[in-house]
């Protein structure tokens, strides 16, 4: 009996779903993670791990830091707002496309957010374990898991 029971959760735990794994800190430093957010609300339960660090344009250095502190606020239209002004000087910045993904998601604008996840991931597809979290995202936002 003991053996069947076992054998039965070898198999079950095959067919499970691969958990999200947290991502170590010192492994950021050198991808393009290192300047995705680290974005979490209650509403979507998903927490973006990113490293928090900022593009060395200090205009879209700015801009993104003001957007995640009026994220933090609360202030989701002010948020949006400095977004694009920051994707419009930088349209190849893709912690710009994951940050406006994860508020538009939080909107409710699943497709904009799909849309601004596939060009976030387009953007990181050469370094892989941005590309993983990007993915992610994406795949949160199709399951519409809030």
């Amino acid at each position: 009996m003991k053996l069947i029971v076992i054998a039965l959760l070898v198999a079950l735990s095959g067919c499970s779903t691969n958990q999200y794994q947290s991502i170590d800190q010192s492994q950021i430093e050198n991808h393009a993670l290192a300047q995705l957010p680290n974005w979490y609300h209650d509403k979507l339960g998903l927490q973006l791990h990113g490293g928090n660090k900022y593009p060395q344009n200090g205009a879209l250095k700015t801009l993104l830091q003001q957007a995640d502190l009026e994220f933090i606020r609360g202030n989701f239209q002010a948020c949006q707002i400095l977004l694009e002004r920051a994707q419009r000087i930088s349209t190849r910045e893709a912690s710009v496309y994951v940050r406006l993904s994860y508020l538009f998601w939080l909107e409710g604008n699943i497709r904009g957010a799909e849309q601004m996840a596939r060009r976030a991931l387009a953007l990181v597809v050469s370094d892989q374990i941005t590309s993983e979290e990007v993915k992610r995202l994406l795949q949160a936002i199709q399951a519409n898991q809030y």
